[in-house]
């Protein structure tokens, strides 16, 4: 009986190696307070970094990103709802990010440079 268990010990941690989990098997929704602005299109809620999801915004090195960057820093304390796509960038969690009801990405986009990434718009979410 014993030995029985040990293989099926076995067989279970094999398969679990072999076979990894997808990244749709990973969605989530993350809420709390955005803590920190790292740029126009990376936020941070505690401690996990946020990738914008589909938002493409100029570097900080740039007028136009320190811009943008200076602009999604008047959302820092508020309580922002991320829906996880599963997928990582840089380590950073990629998600589609709103504050209350308005979407952050759309946010961005109609007062600065950033503009919609669509290679990035897993959820088709902006598409035209």
């Amino acid at each position: 009986m014993q030995v029985s268990k040990i293989k099926m010990f076995v067989l279970l941690l094999s398969w679990t190696i072999i076979s990894p989990a997808k990244a749709s098997d990973y969605y989530s929704t993350l809420t709390g307070t955005i803590s920190h602005i790292r740029d126009g299109d990376t936020i941070e809620v505690g401690n996990i970094p946020i990738r914008i999801a589909a938002l493409n915004c100029p570097e900080n090195d740039t007028p136009e990103g320190q811009f943008a960057s200076a602009f999604a820093l008047q959302f820092k304390g508020s309580k922002v709802i991320c829906e996880l796509t599963g997928a990582m960038s840089y380590k950073r969690l990629v998600g589609y990010c709103r504050i209350g009801k308005t979407d952050f990405a759309t946010t961005l986009i109609e007062n600065t440079n950033c503009k919609i990434w669509p290679k990035y718009d897993v959820w088709q979410r902006y598409s035209e």
